[in-house]
């Protein structure tokens, strides 16, 4: 794991890292908001919630194909898993991890150790703990997201800067919009992860592919790079386009067959028009130049 700079949040300073190219919150560091002298103590109580168990196997269902769900030739996956902790009234990181392999909670030992989880369960774990750094936090989390999607620190990178503005509104409308259902209940809502899902939605408009199909069609590639290094300036001033277009239409509360109806719309109109605009001709000339100085 690298170690990312730390974020303060509502006074409470969170160590972040990077795993493979995933952001990890540490939740010893956020728990010191409710506990600062015990935080293992509010992450037990974290663990040992049956809804909260429920969450963490739904998010590696869909992230985590080495995750295992049942007890499957000696495996004693998370069935097993959950019974004991009914049995014994208590949860464990480290044993949720032994069990099911689970990829998006860890454990690090010594001194600069703790629990880390990954992003998007760490959203969950500040809902879940309080209410007022929930909403503290969620600011972190946007910024987060935005940088971490777009790649925001490369300065000789034009084209990835082009949409960094507006993604940081569509972020903020799904987060405003969502029902706190899909971001910590368990089932029946697996559609939680909303963020995905919108970036595959407006990927697949403008690109024809999410980034997961893109890279597996791309093995080549670096992997710290996704389909927007490779894009077309047009391209990426189209989906910044699309992207505050989304977010209004998230804030009117357009159902999201809709949205993609729409915004499959705004693409055909725009894209004949400026690809014929001069200003972002000499916008790729610019990028061209850019990435042939670094």
């Amino acid at each position: 794991m690298k170690k990312l700079s730390s974020q303060e949040v509502a006074n409470i300073t969170i160590s972040k890292y990077e795993f493979e190219e995933e952001i990890y919150y540490s939740l010893t560091d956020m728990a010191r908001f409710r506990d600062a002298e015990a935080p293992a103590t509010i992450i037990r109580s974290w663990i040992a919630n049956q809804g909260n168990v429920e969450f963490l196997k739904e998010w590696e269902l869909l992230n985590n194909p080495d995750f295992k769900p049942s007890q499957i030739r000696g495996f004693k996956g998370y069935e097993k898993y959950v019974v004991e902790q009914f049995m014994k009234r208590t949860g464990s990181i480290s044993r949720f991890i032994e069990y099911t392999s689970a990829k998006g909670v860890k454990v690090v030992r010594g001194k600069y150790g703790g629990t880390f989880a990954h992003s998007e369960i760490a959203l969950q774990f500040a809902n879940w703990m309080n209410a007022a750094f929930y909403v503290h936090f969620i600011k972190d989390f946007v910024e987060m997201k935005r940088d971490q999607f777009l790649g925001i620190g490369q300065p000789a990178n034009v084209k990835r800067n082009l949409t960094s503005g507006n993604y940081s509104l569509l972020v903020h409308s799904l987060v405003s919009k969502a029902d706190e259902r899909l971001l910590s209940s368990p089932q029946p809502y697996k559609s939680r992860l909303l963020f995905a899902s919108e970036a595959d939605m407006l990927n697949e408009i403008v690109f024809g592919c999410t980034a997961k199909d893109w890279k597996a069609q791309n093995p080549d590639k670096p992997t710290n790079h996704n389909m927007r290094d490779y894009a077309s300036v047009l391209d990426l001033v189209i989906l910044n386009n699309l992207e505050f277009l989304d977010a209004m239409l998230i804030q009117w509360n357009c159902e999201k067959e809709e949205r993609k109806k729409i915004l499959q719309e705004a693409y055909d109109f725009q894209f004949h028009l400026l690809k014929r605009s001069t200003t972002i001709e000499k916008l790729q000339e610019l990028s061209a130049k850019a990435k042939k100085g670094k």
